[in-house]
Parts: C-alpha cells; sequence; structure tokens
C-alpha cells in the first residue's frame, strides 16, 4: 500500500469518526426549545385595541382598493382574534364584498394611479375578549407535559405577523410606512394565592419593525422569534387586580425616528421586501432547529479534501 493511500484510509476513518461523535452529540433537545402543553391561565386579556396610521402607494395605472381586515389567527394556530372599527381618517368606504363575519361592512379605500394614501383607523378587539375571545394567546406546537421534576415557565405568548402582507396580497400596492400603537388590560383572577408572577409579552407584534414606545417601560426584549422585538414585561399582579399597558411599533424598522421615552428596542436585522420573502413567523417548537451536525459533518469534508489535496496529491 502507497503512502497516498494510507493516508486516505487514515482521513476516512478519522471522518467516520467524527460524524458518529457528530451526530450523537446533535441531541433533539441541543440549541432548541420544548413548549410545554399548557391547560389555562391565572392571568387574562380583559381588553386589547390597536390604533394603526398606514401609508400606501398605488403603483399601478388604474384604480386600487385596500381594505381593513377583521380577523387575526392568534399564536396557537387555533383561536380568531376578530376586531370592531371604532373610526377611521379619512373615512373608509364600504367595499362591495365582505370577509369578516362580524357585521357586513368591509371598509376601505380607493387609491388613484400613482397615489400615496396615508390612513389611520382603531381596531378594538370583539367582544371585548369575553368568553367568546380568546383568553390568553398560547404557543403553538405545544407537546404533552412529560417532563421532571422542573419546567421553565415562558408566561403569556405573542403572535406575530408582517405589516406588508399587503404586498403580497396586491404587488402593485406599496407599502411606505407602518406604525401601530396597542393598548391592552390584563386581570388575575386567582383568589386561592395572594398574587401571582411571570412574563407578559406583547399580544401582537409587527416582524421587522422596531419598538419605538412602552408604558411601562419593557423589563426586555424577547428574541423567541429573530426578526420580532418582541416586548415583555416581568408582571406581579394581586388577586382581582388589572393592570394596562401600552407599546408602540414602527415598520420599516430603519425609519428615521427618535425612541420615546420609557421604551427600549433595537432594531431588526433584515426586512422584506414582500410578504412572499422567506420570512417564518412559525413558534419554534421540539421538532425544529438549526442542524448543527450537518455544519459539523460539512466542514470535516471540506477540511479533509483540502488537507488531502494540499498534501497528498
Amino acid at each position: 500500500m502507497n503512502i497516498n493511500k494510507l493516508f486516505m484510509v487514515v482521513i476516512l476513518v478519522v471522518l467516520c469518526i467524527s460524524l458518529s461523535s457528530s451526530w450523537a452529540v446533535d441531541d433533539i433537545t441541543k440549541d432548541q426549545q420544548a413548549w410545554v402543553q399548557e391547560q389555562s391561565s391565572e392571568v387574562l386579556f380583559t381588553y386589547l385595541e390597536a390604533t394603526i396610521t398606514v401609508t400606501i402607494k398605488n403603483n399601478n395605472d388604474h384604480v386600487e382598493y385596500f381594505k381593513i381586515s377583521q380577523n387575526y389567527p392568534l399564536g396557537n394556530g387555533t383561536d380568531t382574534l376578530t376586531w370592531k372599527v371604532a373610526w377611521t381618517d379619512p373615512s373608509a368606504l364600504k367595499m362591495i364584498k365582505y370577509q369578516s363575519d362580524i357585521d357586513t361592512d368591509d371598509l376601505g379605500w380607493k387609491i388613484q394611479p400613482g397615489e400615496t394614501k396615508t390612513v389611520s383607523f382603531k381596531l378594538v378587539a370583539y367582544p371585548a375578549m369575553s368568553s367568546l375571545a380568546p383568553k390568553y394567546i398560547a404557543q403553538s406546537g405545544e407537546v404533552n407535559s412529560t417532563f421532571w421534576p422542573l419546567l421553565n415557565e415562558p408566561g403569556l405568548q405573542a403572535s406575530w405577523f408582517l405589516p406588508n402582507e399587503i404586498e403580497y396580497l396586491n404587488p402593485s400596492l406599496k407599502l411606505q410606512s407602518w406604525n401601530g400603537h396597542f393598548c391592552f388590560w390584563i386581570k388575575n383572577y386567582d383568589t386561592k394565592y395572594p398574587k401571582v408572577s411571570g412574563i407578559v409579552r406583547a399580544p401582537i407584534v409587527p416582524i421587522d419593525s422596531k419598538l419605538t414606545y412602552s408604558n411601562p417601560q419593557i423589563t426586555y426584549t424577547d428574541k423567541e422569534v429573530p426578526w420580532a422585538n418582541t416586548a415583555a414585561w416581568d408582571v406581579t399582579l394581586y388577586p382581582g387586580q388589572s393592570k394596562h399597558y401600552s407599546y408602540t411599533y414602527q415598520w420599516p424598522a430603519t425609519s428615521s425616528s427618535s425612541t420615546s421615552k420609557g421604551s427600549s428596542a433595537a432594531a431588526a436585522s433584515s426586512i422584506p421586501t414582500t410578504a412572499a420573502a422567506a420570512t417564518n413567523t412559525t413558534v419554534p417548537t421540539s421538532q425544529t432547529g438549526v442542524p448543527f451536525g450537518l455544519f459539523v459533518i460539512g466542514a470535516i469534508i471540506i477540511g479533509a479534501g483540502v488537507t488531502y489535496a494540499k498534501f497528498f496529491r
């Protein structure tokens, strides 16, 4: 056996050993999170409203329309939050067709060819977070509770959306800017314990947006979804106590504006041109994550090839 073949055998043996060890290390729980199946929450949302201002340009050569969506899917993947339109500015028009079961009025605006239109509107969760509406936002992809003796308590979760989805629905409409101010109330319904504590996240968060205001000041910015600067508060509530929170986001995150006093957030790194961009807003589960072992395997193979080409050819 010549020296080249001997070295090739050695490289293959080392490669096989490295492959087996990398797969062993790449356990399902490595750098991933599992969401334990939840039953309920002591703290419930009792009120939620949103005031939205958007600027949209019509790049088409004919008139276009856009309207307010009154249905919003929540993070658990099964429940839908519905909205009542409190007011619009300028006054909205009634559309020919409607999609919401709340009433028979879909409201929207006409935008002429080449026109840039700015509109504002206020939405209130309906029916006012009652028994017919979702009580709290849960994680999707939850797994049965098979962990013992310690469990992570994630607190109330958030749900996410892309502000520029209008561009995916109609590429002729270009979203120039989006600003959303949200207010919500939470209440502790537990009467057994003197108080409850935990994390409460902003219930609705736009992707690739900048948090410009929060009241009270956020405790930290949650990065569970990499493209979202999710506002999160550390909360303590006594029996029957309610607390109010408000926050504001702007899109795109690179828009020039100063952060309001009492807020804290970092701008997102990338902004998709349309909602068709490869941005996945699905909540991570125990079955998702980066396959770290594949990176190790690729590095070993490349390194072995370079070594052989440099020294043994």
